[in-house]
């Protein structure tokens, strides 16, 4: 009988303008920017609708960023026209707040500047 091995991913997940979820997650404050290049995009199980891996200067641990509605737009995964950004890409995320939907409930709002490989 075989062994089963476990892999596990040396990574931090990204918490955008809040405490983090986790202890040791990666906090991005109301105008503060993540710079990194891509390394993986996956479509999401869970409502996300793309998981980015990035890899930035400085921090050990690749950075999972889980895709909000206003930053797959602008990553080019949702119902905007952008080209989307592919494994590679430098990108620089800057997190610029809420603000309220017509809905009456509060969305996250991103700048995306990406540079292709």
């Amino acid at each position: 009988m075989s062994q089963w091995q476990t892999q596990e991913e040396n990574v931090k997940f990204v918490a955008f303008g809040k405490k983090a979820a986790k202890p040791d997650s990666y906090v991005v404050k109301e105008g503060e920017t993540l710079e990194g290049v891509i390394e993986n995009i996956k479509d999401s199980s869970k409502g996300y609708g793309k998981i980015y891996t990035v890899r930035t200067k400085g921090v050990d641990e690749s950075l999972i960023v889980l895709g909000k509605t206003d930053l797959n737009n602008q990553m080019g995964y949702g119902n905007t026209a952008t080209v989307p950004v592919i494994a590679g890409d430098e990108v620089r995320i800057t997190f610029k707040g809420m603000k309220p939907t017509k809905r009456g409930k509060s969305m996250y709002t991103f700048s995306v500047e990406v540079k292709r490989a």
